[in-house]
This record gives C-alpha cells, structure tokens and sequence, in this order.
C-alpha cells in the first residue's frame, strides 16, 4: 500500500470467475467484479492496486438487494477487508481476519420536507469521530440549481433531436456528486472529484481498506 497521498479510481470490468475461492474463503460463484487502480497505470494489463470480487448471485447490486464484497491485494491476491450489509443502508468492513475495522452509513438525499445531501460515515473502530462525506458541494449545488432551468430545456431539445434523427446519446445533466470525507480537525482524509472520476486518498489518515471500501460502495451506489 501507499504511504503517500495518491489518486486512484474504482474501474468496473466484465466478472472474472476466481481461481480455487474456497480455499480463500469464498463463496463458490465468486468473480472479479471490479479493480481499483492507480490513476497513474489504466491499462487493463498493469497490475491494480486491489481486486474486488462479489458472488456472481449478487451480479446486480443495489440498496434494496446488496451483497458482500471482498477486496484482494492487487499484486498478490491475499484477502485485505470484507463488506458486508448489515442493515439498511449500512455496512461493516472487516479485516481478513474478521476484526471490525468501521461500520459505513449511507443517508439518501432527498429535497422535501427540506433539501438534504446524500451522506456518506465511516466510524471506524476506536475512533471517536466519523469520517464524513456529503456528495456535492455547497457552491456546486448552489450553481446546479440556478442552472436547471437551462440544462432542463437543452435536455428537451436534445431528447427532440433524438427522437427524430434517431441517435441514442445521453444528454442528462448530472447533479453534483464530488465527496470530501473529513475528520474534526484533522481534515480531508479522502476526495472523490467527480469530473474525472478518481479518488484522492490519504493513507496516513485513513485506512487504505476504509478508503477503498468507501469509493467501492459510492461507486456501485451511483451506477444502481
């Protein structure tokens, strides 16, 4: 693992079935589901950081119906943490021994009765303050909103267009979706930037199996 702040992104890739997982303890179906990399090494040849791998039962994961995941070392495959769900939007991460490391939170967003972001928590074991993350920012949410109307009917326009020339471009405005996770007084432990779509992560302040168990959930909670 690093020991330095480094950026890396959460890659999806077509599941790869795991070679002999009993004897790694895991479930018989058990596929790589995804690799986190470096954003310095994207070739689909270089060595990934770490290995997610999910049961192939759990093919498409979502809030209502989530499922475990395990993240290997990328270089030498051993078993670095679990996620398990443990309620509602809720979720342990355990070393590969089974010692608790943090319990991850989801809180949806919502606009009514008044506007909320969607928030991220990580309390990790013997901490006695949460690592925290809301999606979005204040000024970017703030420039969303003014900006809707705009977007909305270039969406319409766009939508036209399409029906008629036939295309089958995706033409939506995405909200705001950029997550700084920080600790009182200790500040951003980990950066999800939105535009390009890669992590920021501190190793000295977080663990590194916290940081990626974190982007994994995020990741896969966008794309559900």
């Amino acid at each position: 693992m690093h020991n330095s702040p480094y950026t890396f992104l959460v890659s999806g890739n077509n599941p790869v079935p795991v070679s002999d997982p009993r004897s790694l303890g895991l479930p018989p179906d058990a596929d790589v589901r995804a690799t986190i990399r470096s954003t310095t090494a994207r070739r689909p040849e270089d060595t990934p950081l770490a290995r997610v791998i999910a049961p192939r039962s759990a093919e498409r994961w979502s809030r209502k119906a989530p499922s475990p995941f395990w993240i290997h070392d990328g270089p030498g495959g051993s078993p670095w943490c679990s996620v398990h769900p443990a309620a509602p939007d809720t979720y342990d991460v355990q070393a590969a021994d089974g010692t608790p490391l943090a319990r991850i939170t989801h809180r949806p967003g919502r606009l009514l009765p008044w506007p909320r972001r969607v928030r991220w928590s990580a309390q990790l074991t013997g901490a006695p303050q949460p690592v925290t993350g809301r999606q979005g920012t204040s000024y970017a949410w703030l420039l969303y909103v003014v900006t809707a109307p705009v977007w909305f009917l270039f969406a319409l326009c766009a939508l036209l267009y399409a029906f008629f020339d036939g295309t089958t471009d995706d033409y939506t405005f995405g909200r705001p979706v950029r997550t700084r996770w920080r600790v009182p007084g200790t500040g951003t432990v980990l950066d999800y930037r939105g535009v390009n779509k890669v992590y920021r992560h501190d190793p000295e302040r977080l663990d590194p199996r916290v940081a990626y168990a974190l982007a994994v959930l995020q990741t896969w909670q966008r794309r559900s």
